[in-house]
């Protein structure tokens, strides 16, 4: 996790669409915390690719095939990434959200992941 405002940004994980996403780094092994917004969709959760594919947390999940998020009150255990065009990805979710991703920060492509486990989560955060 890197800066002040990724810290900051953790915190509210669990609130307002924001994520608190884990991912192992595909060359350091280590755990990484990413604060994403994210957005349970059925048996899935999206999230944008407001930085396109070259953002290292989805270069992360991608090679290692799954990822953990804690989302609202609950972890979810995720399954293998798919790429789909922003239209597609963000059908399902809030409007507000929807907009902002399409046309306020304009991204192209979001990230479906399948919800392959949940457990509640406690007050503190689990690793």
């Amino acid at each position: 996790m890197r800066g002040p405002m990724n810290r900051m940004m953790l915190r509210l994980a669990g609130h307002a669409a924001f994520a608190d996403l884990e991912h192992v780094g595909r060359r350091s092994g280590r755990v990484h915390h990413t604060p994403v917004r994210a957005f349970r969709v059925g048996d899935t959760v999206v999230i944008g690719l407001n930085f396109g594919r070259r953002s290292d947390w989805f270069k992360n999940v991608t090679k290692a095939g799954n990822s953990r998020i804690r989302l609202r009150q609950e972890y979810l255990e995720l399954g293998a990434p798919r790429v789909v065009p922003v239209e597609t990805g963000t059908r399902g979710i809030p409007r507000l959200f929807r907009y902002g991703l399409r046309f306020v920060a304009r991204t192209e492509e979001c990230v479906v992941l399948p919800i392959t486990s949940t457990w509640p989560a406690r007050s503190e955060q689990k690793s």
